[in-house]
């Protein structure tokens, strides 16, 4: 079973799923250089709007840029007009967002991806980059499972999946979280808290900061695995790489 490898954890699910084979940049939160340069070794690598600017200061040459140029910078266009990148553009005024017509375009490629500079900036714009992972996935047939960044790493999966996750330091904090009306048969080794009847629903997400309690098969003195599954449903595995049990209370209101 191969891994969907990041620069910060290893990722597998089962059934299997074709690792990535895209990284599309998009342009929230700009990812760290030096990440974004290890997760697109070896990918091939799409710029959307504004992530064209993340490219460029990684030195990162895309093979496709898509989007309204609305929020890419000039200097940016220039750049990737020296650099040959092909460019498929819209008007600013359409029905689709820039990432979402990214996914369209994967889904008629039959690629797989990863995207990164989904992160940060408004609230309205994270959550329709969620959702719009599930709404491409069955509408188009892209399987984008993960967003991440140095930073936040966020994992789809879907009912009859499991998530097995490896690299992550013992008691970190991660939530789990329901996509659909209702998430049924969730089980997980290595967290410190089963969700109660392993069952969640969209409008009760009470199973956050969960922590990893380092008694899964393969747990080592300071590393621990995560595996979590499930039987119907979509749900979410979000967590911050660097945040501990100890400063996520410190953090709480």
């Amino acid at each position: 079973m191969e891994a969907m490898v990041l620069p910060q954890i290893n990722a597998h699910f089962e059934p299997a799923i074709e690792p990535p084979s895209t990284v599309i940049v998009a342009g929230g939160r700009a990812p760290g250089i030096s990440w974004l340069r290890e997760v697109c070794c070896s990918r091939d690598v799409w710029a959307v709007d504004r992530g064209l600017d993340s490219c460029m200061s990684a030195d990162i040459v895309p093979s496709l840029f898509i989007g309204d140029g609305d929020s890419v910078s000039r200097k940016a266009m220039r750049w990737s007009q020296l650099k040959r990148v092909t460019s498929i553009l819209f008007p600013p005024e359409k029905n689709l967002t820039d990432l979402q017509l990214a996914l369209k375009e994967a889904g008629g490629k039959g690629s797989s991806a990863i995207i990164t500079g989904a992160f940060g900036g408004r609230f309205d714009h994270l959550f329709a980059n969620v959702y719009s992972l599930i709404w491409a996935e069955e509408e188009w047939g892209p399987r984008v499972r993960c967003m991440a960044d140095e930073k936040e790493v966020f994992f789809l999966i879907r009912g009859g999946e499991s998530l097995s996750l490896s690299g992550l330091e013992r008691g970190t904090v991660f939530s789990t979280l329901a996509l659909s009306e209702e998430c049924s048969g969730i089980d997980m080794k290595g967290a410190k808290w089963q969700v109660k009847g392993g069952r969640l629903l969209l409008r009760e997400p009470f199973a956050i900061s969960n922590i990893l309690s380092g008694d899964a098969e393969g747990a080592l003195f300071d590393r621990t695995p995560l595996r979590v599954s499930l039987s119907s449903g979509w749900l979410g595995v979000y967590f911050m790489t660097s945040l501990s049990a100890e400063q996520d209370q410190k953090g709480r209101f």
